[in-house]
């Protein structure tokens, strides 16, 4: 394992060692891109250091960040650890409901984030009692000079008084790193709960520093030395964060970029590195075989999408089906997988270079222990998993046994070679392929009121979007026609997904004519729904509403 230094202590190593080595790559606003060296990566990070240093005392201070991917994170968030505060990062689309709640949960002192997504919560900061200041990461313009009931700081401001404060105090930076201690807080991520409001999962630096050694031990040596990314994952989540964190390590190049942009860059950039959710997999894929018939073009084309360099891929978030990655590795590209969860920083198993199965998520990490329950629930012990989730006793009781193994709500089987494969889920929440992970019941809750409806399941694990089996009220829909019934079932999901993020809007559905009943199996003695019973039942019928999506290699012309 490697000898513990956090990010920020990493980040001023590098810089002092190899100033004007190229660290991030970011827009020019003109098309193209420009650099920052590692020397100015250090340099914006201690200017917004000593400025929150000035403030008070952050130790255990709440920081809630709410942008877009953008190089920013890093300055904030380093910044952020170097004054042993915590990171309380929030999805960018994040209704404002859900974002009020977070930063009034986790106690933040301030906010972080951007003009354009600031606009939309001024109205809403009453709200938020306790924060102290809102800063900004782009500098003031007429957009954002609007009166807010909390006082805004843009980040000229602040690398102005950090540059007085680092020439007062040159010394005052390294004072701060030395002070981290690996058991302090390092974030609270809140992740979907099966049901009502997301938890805080508390990790600490110890927590994330053992699964990135983990990390490193096991995938290090298939990292390629000419090391270029493209982030483009939403840094809110430990899945980006984790990419951006690896980048400080290992030192990559980073370019930074948006879902819309990504694809189009590979070929330009040529990266040697690619971090993605299944999705993106899928869409190279799918491009690649719709290019030919014959299938050694289509590897050609593959190569030729992604730039042609491409060493090291990894996917997570969901599964990714196995003809895709079969297909990449025939053209020469192995695809990783692993498994984890946000409470286990994230990752406990990861398939290898040299010791992988596709039909599987890989072997436990070096400093993960992993066992099946009675009911092949898979339990997990390690140094990278959490305590608990703040402020919620009752939840972090409930997440551990007896004897102390932390419960994943993951239903797998050990192969004859040690290899786990995830088999089901005893918990709740559908994960899409573009790694979202929802509760089903949570917004299945709010058609409650509806008297049309009697029955509504989501489905949608690893598939793009979610879409619904739905059954009706008969006393109300006994005088409707069905054109009215699909009119008015339509009315309701359009409301519901008024108050959605856009990943868990329904976007299509399936009127079931009967009821879901007990003596059929789909609801317990006590009427709770039997959500796998449906699925399995209906998976014909549902997976039908995909198509046109479903990944399926294209017959070859036998005349070829």
């Amino acid at each position: 394992m490697l000898n513990f230094q956090t990010n920020s202590q990493l980040l001023y190593k590098e810089a002092i060692n190899s100033p004007k080595k190229v660290r991030f790559m970011v827009s020019d606003n003109d098309g193209g891109f420009k650099a920052v060296t590692w020397g100015e990566f250090l340099e914006n990070t201690i200017k917004i250091a000593l400025y929150l240093d000035s403030i008070m005392p952050l130790t255990d201070k709440k920081f809630v960040v709410f942008a877009k991917t953008r190089v920013e994170w890093a300055y904030f968030g380093l910044a952020i650890e170097a004054c042993r505060g915590v990171f309380v990062p929030v999805f960018h689309t994040s209704p404002e409901s859900l974002l009020i709640y977070i930063t009034n949960h986790s106690d933040a002192d301030f906010i972080i984030t951007e003009n354009t997504l600031l606009a939309e919560i001024f109205m809403s900061i009453r709200h938020m009692p306790k924060v102290k200041k809102i800063l900004i990461m782009d500098k003031k313009n007429d957009f954002t000079n609007v009166e807010t009931f909390t006082p805004m700081v843009y980040i000229e401001e602040i690398y102005k008084i950090g540059s007085r404060l680092m020439e007062k105090n040159p010394d005052r930076f390294p004072q701060l790193l030395s002070n981290i201690s690996i058991n302090d807080t390092a974030t609270i991520l809140y992740t979907s709960g099966t049901t009502g409001v997301p938890k805080g999962v508390v990790l600490t630096h110890k927590n994330l520093f053992v699964n990135s050694s983990d990390w490193i031990d096991v995938l290090g040596p298939l990292i390629p030395n000419e090391k270029i990314d493209l982030l483009w994952l939403p840094t809110s989540h430990i899945f980006g964060w984790g990419e951006l964190g690896l980048g400080h390590v290992l030192g990559f190049k980073t370019y930074f970029t948006t879902p819309l942009e990504v694809l189009g860059l590979m070929p330009i950039i040529k990266p040697t590195i690619f971090i993605s959710v299944p999705v993106y997999w899928e869409k190279l894929y799918l491009m690649a075989v719709a290019s030919s018939n014959i299938e050694n073009k289509q590897f050609d084309k593959l190569i030729e999408l992604t730039g042609g360099r491409l060493k090291f891929c990894l996917s997570g978030g969901a599964g990714l089906k196995r003809e895709v990655k079969e297909f990449y590795y025939k053209a020469g590209l192995l695809i990783i997988e692993g498994y984890g969860l946000t409470e286990c920083s994230p990752t406990l198993t990861m398939n290898r270079g040299d010791d992988f199965d596709f039909d599987t998520v890989g072997k436990a990490f070096p400093s993960v222990t992993l066992k099946l329950a009675q009911d092949n629930e898979i339990l997990a012990k390690g140094e990278n998993i959490f305590n608990g989730y703040y402020k919620d006793k009752e939840s972090s009781t409930e997440a551990f046994d007896k004897n102390g193994w932390f419960k994943t709500g993951d239903l797998g089987t050990f192969t004859d070679k040690e290899f786990l494969k995830i088999i089901g889920r005893k918990k709740e929440i559908i994960v899409t392929s573009g790694g979202k992970n929802i509760s089903p019941a949570l917004i299945e809750s709010k058609f409650k009121d509806s008297p049309l409806i009697e029955h509504i399941v989501l489905y949608g694990n690893e598939r793009k979007y979610l879409t619904a089996l739905i059954t009706l009220n008969k006393t109300a829909a006994q005088n409707l026609s069905d054109i009215a019934i699909k009119t008015v079932v339509q009315e309701n999901i359009d409301k519901v997904n008024k108050d959605l993020q856009s990943f868990e809007t329904i976007k299509k559905f399936y009127i079931h004519d009967k009821s879901l009943t007990v003596k059929d199996g789909f609801l317990t003695p006590a009427l709770k729904l039997r959500r796998n019973n449906v699925y399995e039942a209906f998976k014909d019928i549902l997976d039908k509403l995909y198509e046109g999506s479903a990944l399926k290699l294209p017959q070859r012309d036998s005349s070829l």
